[in-house]
């Protein structure tokens, strides 16, 4: 019996790189990191945003990329845009710097799995995007600005260290990341600690994930090898749980499973175990 070829799904650049429809215009560059923080929705029906519609090639990528049950969103201010929706395609125009047109954008349409700011590509508009549209987009999902180079060109009111740049807008995020940890009265918990899940930046994009987090914690587990940690004695850093399962630990049913798993790795600790066991009789 002959067996079945099974094609492989065309991957995004593929899509692109294929086009015989509407114009589309990217950097190569882009696809991989479409690719990675994209995929995860495919086959998943996300609402996916996107600030800037141009000629519509990408819009129809998305959908096709993404899979049945996407549903595409796209603003632009150039009206004769509305003529590229279709079926699970909607336009809607106005200017995406103006926030009573993005809370009506929120309202009928949010919250977003997605958002691209494909746009107007000005630092102010930019800024003006992300701080209207950051609440709307839902846990686990991600908000990407690219060509975020344009904040670097003096044409469009961009230059290194501008501090009224996106780039510059979103420096400090790195610090808000930090803000559970921070010992000084100055760098408290912001909302972006509290939603931002964490911040790639890559050339000429910009990816932010999008996290309910709450204050992190941590807990130690296994027994200490050595007889201080972190320069005080064990028990004054271990839980008394902690301490409780160490001498569990001891039990010769719970020493035997424990050699079973790895018995050469505990022939090799024998010498160790027996010169600390005698060093704590001596004690």
């Amino acid at each position: 019996m002959r067996s079945r070829k099974v094609l492989a799904a065309p991957s995004l650049f593929d899509l692109f790189d294929r086009n015989e429809g509407r114009l589309m215009d990217k950097w190569l560059h882009y696809f991989p990191i479409y690719e990675r923080h994209f995929a995860p929705y495919r086959g998943n029906s996300p609402t996916f945003l996107e600030i800037g519609v141009s000629h519509g090639g990408s819009l129809d990528m998305w959908r096709q990329w993404l899979g049945r049950g996407t549903h595409v969103i796209g603003i632009d201010i150039d009206p004769r845009c509305t003529t590229l929706a279709g079926r699970g395609i909607d336009i809607r125009i106005g200017d995406q710097a103006d926030p009573d047109f993005l809370d009506e954008i929120i309202a009928e349409f949010g919250p977003f799995d997605i958002v691209l700011d494909d746009g107007g590509h000005f630092p102010h508009a930019q800024i003006a995007s992300l701080d209207r549209l950051w609440s709307a987009v839902k846990p686990g999902g991600v908000y990407v600005v690219e060509d975020t180079h344009t904040n670097y060109w003096p044409g469009y009111d961009g230059g290194l260290l501008r501090p009224d740049t996106f780039i510059e807008h979103v420096k400090p995020l790195v610090d808000d990341l930090h803000g559970f940890h921070s010992q000084l009265p100055e760098h408290q918990p912001s909302e972006w600690t509290h939603t931002l899940g964490a911040a790639h930046f890559y050339d000429s994009v910009v990816v932010l994930d999008r996290e309910d987090r709450t204050p992190p914690s941590s807990r130690k587990t296994g027994r200490p090898s050595f007889d201080t940690l972190y320069g005080q004695q064990p028990h004054e850093l271990l839980t008394e749980e902690h301490l409780a399962e160490i001498e569990a630990m001891q039990q010769p049913s719970r020493r035997f499973r424990r050699a079973m798993r790895s018995p050469i790795a505990a022939l090799r600790s024998l010498p160790v175990r027996l010169r600390r066991a005698v060093e704590i009789r001596r004690n």
